[in-house]
């Protein structure tokens, strides 16, 4: 639940800031400040939290997940996370090219992390708290960034 509050937030963030500047009046200019706080919100806080689940907080993490426990790979995992967390900072002072850069780079994580939670879903009847909820903004968050940057130009 904690993914779908970074997206609210950045979403929020967006809506407040276009309302009170009455120079963003186009569609253009309300997707790319949606995306603006999507990506300088969203993306770097959901990759911050992330790394410090998945890194500092591995066996707990993979127990909500229903996972095993142990694996170095959440760590790695983690390491990406933190990334994609320094990208959407610097998204802050680099835009336009740099966004998308952002979005290609940490779409697939999401997306197909949706998919694997799915298949746990259906395959190992994997219905485990941080498995099934996560599926919402795995999926959620792409499209919002991919729709927002589409619209923006």
């Amino acid at each position: 639940m904690i993914f779908l509050f970074t997206w609210f937030l950045g979403i929020l963030a967006g809506i407040i800031t276009t309302i009170a500047n009455p120079a963003i009046r186009s569609l253009g200019e309300i997707s790319r400040n949606l995306l603006f706080y999507q990506m300088t919100v969203s993306l770097s806080l959901s990759g911050l939290i992330s790394f410090v689940g998945h890194v500092f907080h591995s066996d707990m993490v993979a127990t909500k997940i229903g996972w095993a426990t142990g694996s170095p790979f959440q760590k790695e995992l983690g390491f990406a996370e933190l990334g994609y967390a320094f990208a959407g900072i610097l998204c802050i002072w680099f835009q336009k090219e740099f966004w998308l850069a952002a979005i290609v780079i940490a779409s697939p994580l999401y997306v197909l992390a949706g998919i694997n939670h799915v298949w746990e879903m259906v395959v190992k009847k994997n219905y485990a708290s941080h498995n099934t909820w996560t599926i919402i903004p795995d999926f959620l968050l792409p499209l919002t960034w991919a729709v927002l940057f589409f619209l923006a130009q």
